[in-house]
């Protein structure tokens, strides 16, 4: 039997994840995130921090990618999201698309969740 690697990542990713898809990998529900403070640990550029505050839970994000710049951080995550593209591509026959519609739809929320961080993110 061969082994098949889907998904090579070496080094930090940059995850640029909705709120939906943090909902549906969590398994997370209102009764949950009612509870108290969220903690988001290394969130990347992910809108779910944004899209949980807009929903009335109290959360915040940290990574260690927050130490750099917007442009820095900026240029990192689209040079992620192009990464992540053509590694799921080589492979995308593979996968089971009932999240996401095919890689397109994929891109699209990552791309959306992408903007949303960086419109809401503070100045510094």
């Amino acid at each position: 039997m061969s082994r098949v690697n889907l998904y090579e990542q070496i080094g930090v990713a940059m995850t640029c994840r909705s709120y939906g898809e943090y909902e549906r990998m969590f398994s997370l529900e209102d009764s949950l995130l009612k509870r108290g403070k969220i903690l988001d640990v290394a969130a990347g550029a992910s809108s779910f921090v944004t899209e949980a505050n807009k929903k009335g839970y109290d959360a915040v994000a940290i990574d260690p990618l927050y130490s750099l710049t917007l442009e820095e951080m900026t240029k990192h995550g689209q040079k992620e999201m192009k990464t992540a593209t053509e590694k799921l591509a080589k492979n995308a026959h593979l996968f089971v698309w009932e999240d996401y519609k095919d890689l397109d739809h994929h891109d699209q929320i990552r791309e959306q969740s992408f903007q949303l961080f960086f419109r809401t993110i503070p100045e510094r």
